[in-house]
């Protein structure tokens, strides 16, 4: 569109000029949004101003006031994270503690996975965000002899998250103290888990995940993807939403620990759970019995992705509707 500076006078060309820009502004502003939602801000402001046929001044402050007013809108759009890690004293008679949280984000990875390492005696919580980035909050908890001592192993631990790689490190001479992780990923991004004396709880994911605790226990709730994983000395509880499992599939086990199933009433899957060495409690049909050993293996639905949960040593109890 050209203006129609010849035909009008000055006060008229100011106002054509006004609702001209305004116009194509209001345009750009929801294209860019759309854009920055989609992950390409800087090419959608870029895109729209280009195509707009206006003086190169003009341009430029439709690209900058078009990329404010999408980046303002979006983030008005997705709130922080809410975490729910806090501290509490755990003082006794013969130790004292001390206990700190430290809030932390990093870049989501890209072609490759985010790894948390729990360490010793410390818990893995990661759930899924509408967010860019990752979101993480340390519980760092520290005994000793007094407070002081405590306090002084909690600041001496360091938190690190280069290399794709979440960790703590506790100083040498630190023998009593741990760090749960609470962390807040993209969705469908890929995790490596890893826990020794500490728990694993998923939710609201849909990557490539794979984990592994040592007494600990396992929540998985609310996943897609692909999920593989096993806990030695813990239970699994597996809640499954929607009408299917939506990527892969799931494949965990645990030794020595019973398994929970929560499944909708018209779920759709390749079910598949089993027991040596505990009972099977459901209204399912038991496919094979032969000792210890029970399973339950079924087409739910229209069946769809397996899902398969093992134990040994643990009873399976599963929960439909």
């Amino acid at each position: 569109m050209r203006f129609p500076f010849g035909r009008f006078a000055a006060e008229e060309r100011v106002k054509v000029a006004y609702s001209i820009s305004n116009t194509a502004l209001n345009k750009a502003r929801g294209f860019v949004t759309n854009q920055i939602l989609a992950g390409n801000p800087i090419i959608a402001a870029v895109s729209v101003a280009s195509k707009t046929r206006f003086p190169t001044p003009m341009k430029s402050v439709l690209i900058v006031l078009a990329l404010a007013s999408s980046l303002a809108a979006t983030a008005q759009t997705i709130s922080a994270p809410t975490f729910t890690s806090t501290c509490h004293d755990q003082s006794s008679e013969r130790q004292q503690s001390f206990c700190e949280t430290r809030d932390l984000a990093m870049s989501a990875p890209t072609g490759q996975p985010l790894t948390i390492d729990g360490g010793n005696n410390g818990g893995i919580t990661v759930r899924g965000w509408d967010g860019p980035d990752v979101r993480i909050r340390a519980k760092i908890q520290t005994w000793g002899a007094s407070e002081q001592e405590a306090q002084a192993q909690a600041k001496a631990t360091l938190i690190t998250t280069t290399g794709n790689s979440l960790r703590a490190t506790m100083p040498s001479t630190s023998q009593h103290g741990a760090v749960s992780f609470e962390v807040f990923v993209p969705r469908r991004t890929a995790l490596v888990l890893s826990t020794n004396n500490g728990g694993i709880s998923l939710a609201g994911l849909q990557g490539t995940i794979d984990f592994h605790a040592q007494n600990g226990g396992v929540s998985l709730a609310e996943l897609g993807g692909q999920v593989t994983g096993k806990t030695i000395n813990g239970g699994l509880s597996i809640k499954l939403n929607g009408q299917q499992w939506e990527g892969s599939g799931l494949d965990v086990a645990t030794t020595n620990g019973g398994i929970t199933w929560q499944v909708p009433a018209n779920y759709s899957a390749q079910f598949f759970t089993s027991t040596n060495g505990g009972g099977i409690k459901t209204t399912l049909p038991v496919s094979k019995s032969n000792g210890q050993y029970q399973e339950v293996k079924a087409n739910l639905g229209s069946g769809g992705q397996a899902v398969k949960a093992i134990t040994t040593n643990g009873s399976v109890t599963i929960k439909q509707g």
